[in-house]
């Protein structure tokens, strides 16, 4: 038994008496919560006040429990956050967060239009933070979030050896052969992204939340680069690639238990402009997530 649950037995056991002497022929429960980070006992102008603040479904949660003398009906309030003065109602309000959250990790595939498939790996690796910054709107006692905010992204796609990235004649990136001399083959393209995603956000327990939403994407920057060994010696070359697609947009899902969790995520677009470089489309990645935290 902890602490907080003990305090919880004895503000139930003050109050018990109390109401009996006011014609409460039984005593009843009035209110179970499980885990709550503070209760405070007080006792003021001959009346019992318990507040219990945390459990139940959030961290902010707070319920409150009164008793006044030469009242038969203990008035009862809850609410988030604020605390009410007994006997009243409180609605928590709409307000903002300013928050950092969801940093992932995730592995999925691609699809290649049919020429290249043999040349280039049907796999994406995909890295970044959702939301470096962002800005939500909360409402539904907390429950809600309706939220926009600007992240970052790094996605690699690799090529099957015996293949390498290079820059054709019209400074397009192409697809070049190499030779059966070659070893230790390497060959990555890496996109670089600032993300802005538009997420809706719901608390479906006290410890489950789901997220979904739309993601811009500005791809800025892409470069790829090659490394490989010939006659015992290693080589390496990089350069810039510009006919990356410079927006996509993107759809996330996300899952999380007290805030960890699994993501979703689908690229309907190819990375290259229409008919400037190899089709890699239709691009899905699962992963893992942290949700991350608010700044208060």
């Amino acid at each position: 038994m902890t602490y907080r649950l003990f305090f919880v037995i004895v503000a139930l056991t003050l109050i018990a008496p109390l109401a009996q002497a006011h014609g409460v022929s039984t005593a009843d429960t009035v209110k179970v919560i499980n885990r709550p980070s503070r209760v405070v006992i007080s006792v003021d102008s001959g009346q019992v006040r318990v507040n219990v603040k945390g459990g139940y479904h959030a961290r902010d949660y707070e319920y409150e429990y009164c008793v006044k003398p030469g009242n038969d009906v203990a008035l009862v309030t809850e609410q988030h956050e604020n605390r009410p003065m007994c006997g009243t109602d409180s609605v928590k309000r709409p307000h903002l967060q300013v928050f950092l959250s969801d940093l992932y990790v995730g592995w999925g595939g691609n699809s290649v239009e049919k020429g290249n498939r043999e040349l280039i790996k049907r796999s994406t690796t995909h890295f970044g933070i959702l939301n470096v910054i962002g800005l939500g709107a909360v409402f539904n006692h907390n429950r809600t979030r309706v939220s926009a905010g600007v992240g970052i992204n790094w996605t690699w796609h690799r090529l099957n050896k015996p293949t390498f990235w290079n820059i054709g004649e019209e400074g397009n990136v192409v697809l070049e052969p190499s030779s059966d001399a070659i070893k230790s083959h390497r060959a990555t393209l890496t996109v670089y992204s600032l993300q802005f995603p538009l997420l809706f956000s719901q608390q479906i327990s006290k410890r489950w939340n789901i997220a979904a939403g739309p993601v811009l994407n500005w791809n800025f920057y892409a470069r790829y680069r090659n490394g490989y060994s010939l006659d015992g010696k290693d080589y390496s070359t990089s350069a810039r690639v510009r006919n990356v697609r410079g927006f996509s947009l993107d759809y996330v899902a996300m899952v999380s238990y007290n805030g960890v969790g699994a993501f979703f995520r689908y690229s309907p677009q190819s990375v290259f402009k229409t008919g400037q470089g190899p089709e890699i489309k239709n691009r899905w990645t699962l992963g893992i997530v942290l949700r991350g935290r608010l700044f208060r």
